[in-house]
């Protein structure tokens, strides 16, 4: 794979740290990553390697923990079977995951795997490891925030308590001491997630989701309405989730976790083609939970390894606006599943009402 297509941070962000010291620069304002992500690259400054293959080898070792939340994950369905090595298996052949840490060298894999073992603690009904796992995450991209409804629907059904969520801003503020003590400004740590958000202002970058109808389209406030829209969309949605009575049980919590993961990056403006990534992860676990609805995982990861694939190579395999319809079709018929799974479900008010 031809280097270029390595974002420029990847280019000149490691040999940066390595000139200033290592562990030593990381008061540096370099890229715009969260500091935990510079710590880990800092201390690889060390090894006598190339610079890519240091970067790729974080990418490739977090796949390998993603498969091994995933095969738990699946194991907690058929104990004592194989179907946890198989998706052990399937996780770390998957295109999306070869193209993004071994080709490509993004870092997905290491947010999605603190967010697959948020959904493993949360399935074994350990919420205090769940919201730390989630907090891990969002301190390293975030993207986490697809799981965000997910976490505030369990704090509404309370599954989860108050306190249990302060240990997110808690290892928010852990991770950027080391770089505020080294130098860097900690108003701009505090805020790294707003100023990342003013970098894009095209509506769709190479993702099959709702605006690749509107083509390669820069709009300030077509992108803000978007936002509120989607906002809009959530909170209805969890609305519904909050008010139906039923009991949370694991085939529940899979297919809630795999509908947040398609639907934000699919309302969502200013989107990436990788962005699927943790719904192809929660895909494989859900094909593992439900074997009939298979299609849902080849669906979503066809479409992803196909948008990753053109954005890459160039190599568009079906046209984008194809790719979205059936994403959106995925999307309605996973979203009629959990509401006939949720039908089904043991009765259960909700939180606060009274007979």
């Amino acid at each position: 794979m031809n280097q270029t297509i390595i974002i420029s941070f990847y280019r000149d962000g490691l040999p940066a740290l390595k000139e200033n010291g290592g562990l030593a620069a990381i008061g540096m304002n370099i890229g715009d990553y969260m500091p935990p992500y510079f710590y880990i690259l800092a201390l690889l400054t060390y090894l006598p390697w190339q610079d890519l293959y240091l970067i790729k080898l974080v990418s490739c070792a977090a796949d390998f923990v993603l498969a091994y939340y995933v095969m738990r994950i699946v194991w907690l369905r058929y104990p004592g079977r194989p179907h946890g090595m198989m998706a052990y298996a399937v996780v770390l052949f998957l295109p999306t995951v070869v193209l993004n840490s071994a080709a490509w060298a993004q870092c997905d894999a290491m947010f999605t795997s603190a967010l697959v073992a948020c959904l493993y603690y949360f399935l074994i009904d350990r919420p205090n490891r769940a919201v730390l796992a989630f907090a891990i995450s969002f301190v390293l991209k975030l993207q986490a925030i697809f799981f965000a409804p997910l976490l505030l629907l369990l704090f509404l059904k309370r599954k989860v308590k108050f306190h249990s969520l302060l240990i997110i801003p808690g290892v928010y503020i852990l991770s950027i001491i080391p770089a505020a003590i080294m130098g860097r400004n900690l108003w701009d740590l505090l805020t790294v997630y707003v100023s990342q958000s003013k970098l894009y202002t095209s509506l769709c970058m190479s993702i099959p989701n709702l605006y690749a109808f509107l083509g390669n389209v820069a709009s300030e406030p077509l992108g803000k309405a978007g936002v509120i829209f989607a906002g809009g969309v959530v909170l209805m949605l969890l609305y519904v989730l909050y008010r139906k009575p039923y009991v949370i049980t694991p085939e529940i919590l899979v297919t809630m976790g795999l509908l947040f993961a398609i639907l934000l990056p699919f309302i969502l403006p200013h989107m990436h083609e990788r962005y699927y990534f943790l719904a192809d992860i929660v895909s494989v676990i859900f094909a593992f939970y439900f074997p009939r609805k298979v299609y849902t995982a080849a669906i979503m990861c066809g479409a992803s390894a196909c948008a990753t694939a053109n954005y890459l190579f160039g190599l568009a395999y079906y046209p984008q606006q194809l790719l979205a319809v059936a994403v959106f079709i995925n999307l309605i018929l996973l979203a009629k599943h959990l509401w006939d799974l949720l039908s089904n479900s043991p009765v259960q008010r909700p939180a606060g009402v009274t007979a």
